[in-house]
């Protein structure tokens, strides 16, 4: 594997599609034993990635390998190694925070020093006390804040995130009115643990446009 050649290429939603999609070929190999039917498998799988990751011809050869995997063993070597490709998200400090929500008075910082940026999509946390949720998206290369209130109780559901089933609370930001002194407030349920949520994002324009939605 060429690693110096090819720049960074895959934003994270590219790869947990990388990943997702060579699971559905490695889930095909151990439940059936129809050559057939696993080749079809890794031609739509083909399909799916070309589609919907944007790729230069060397890139696109770069992840070839995950058409013809056969082991979850090799498989998931390779994609540790495709991480050096991962663009990751932009940089968050205690100061950029406190910069995207400086009309919070009582803002309850999170923890970063655990946070690996080539994993997320996007950023949330909870305050647990006030039953807020803020949320840092990136969007046209500038960090873009989000807060709303999230309900304790959660269900097993659809999130509105990245559209997987787990359990979800429901999520509710407020937004002016036309008149003032109105507001409008959107609800939506999404995944209660956002680590979970991001990992399972596969599609950055949908997440962007969900959060367009709301705000």
């Amino acid at each position: 594997m060429e690693k110096q050649a090819i720049q960074p290429f895959l934003t994270v939603a590219n790869y947990n599609l990388l990943g997702q999609q060579m699971n559905k070929i490695l889930q095909t190999i151990a439940t059936s034993k129809d050559t057939n039917v696993v080749q079809t498998v890794r031609g739509l799988v083909q399909k799916e990635i070309s589609e919907n990751v944007v790729m230069t011809n060397s890139e696109a050869q770069l992840i070839e390998p995950i058409y013809s995997v056969t082991e979850r063993a090799a498989g998931e070597s390779y994609l540790q190694d495709l991480k050096l490709y991962v663009i990751p998200f932009k940089p968050i400090t205690a100061s950029t925070i406190k910069s995207l929500f400086k009309k919070e008075k009582k803002l309850k910082l999170p923890n970063l020093e655990r946070l690996d940026f080539q994993q997320i999509c996007y950023f949330a946390w909870d305050d647990l006390g006030t039953h807020r949720k803020y949320v840092i998206l990136e969007q046209d290369d500038k960090l873009k804040a989000i807060k709303g209130t999230f309900a304790n109780n959660t269900v097993r559901g659809i999130c509105a995130i990245c559209n997987r089933h787990a359990d979800v609370g429901l999520f509710t930001t407020s937004i002016k009115g036309n008149v003032v002194g109105t507001y409008t407030n959107h609800s939506n349920y999404i995944c209660a643990d956002s680590d979970t949520c991001n990992q399972h994002v596969t599609d950055m324009n949908k997440t962007i446009t969900f959060f367009e939605r709301i705000t």
